[in-house]
């Protein structure tokens, strides 16, 4: 019966993750969009810059606990709070110690994938915003 609820927990856990990072990139879609449409530019240190930020870092940190539950992984304070402030650093070294050289060098490269997605949805964001204002 344990693994019926483990497994359970894993799909339930999987299914979060997936909304974390759906959403993490409807936040780098819209908030482009959302600011270029009422300001007429984006701007990266804006008020709409740092809100979009601090929703990425809250989205960001629930996708980390939910990956570390889904891994049996027990992270230290440093590791949690280096997620928080130097993502691009700790995420490596947190894929690494969470899977191994081979399965954490795959999640660094689809992480890496996921990040440029990102950037990609922020620009067509952005003109996206410039469209609906013209």
């Amino acid at each position: 019966m344990a693994g019926i609820a483990i497994g359970g927990f894993r799909r339930e856990n999987r299914r979060a993750k997936a909304t974390a990072l759906g959403l993490l990139a409807a936040v780098a879609l819209l908030s482009p969009a959302l600011e270029s449409a009422m300001t007429g530019r984006v701007d990266m240190l804006s008020t709409y810059g740092l809100a979009e930020t601090a929703v990425s870092l809250v989205l960001l940190f629930w996708w980390y606990h939910l990956d570390k539950a889904d891994h049996d992984y027990q992270a230290g304070k440093l590791m949690n709070a280096g997620v928080l402030l130097l993502a691009v650093i700790a995420l490596p070294i947190y894929f690494v110690r969470s899977r191994g050289w081979k399965l954490g060098g795959r999640a660094i490269v689809l992480a890496a994938l996921f990040l440029g997605a990102t950037f990609l949805l922020s620009e067509l964001g952005e003109r996206l915003g410039a469209v609906i204002t013209s």
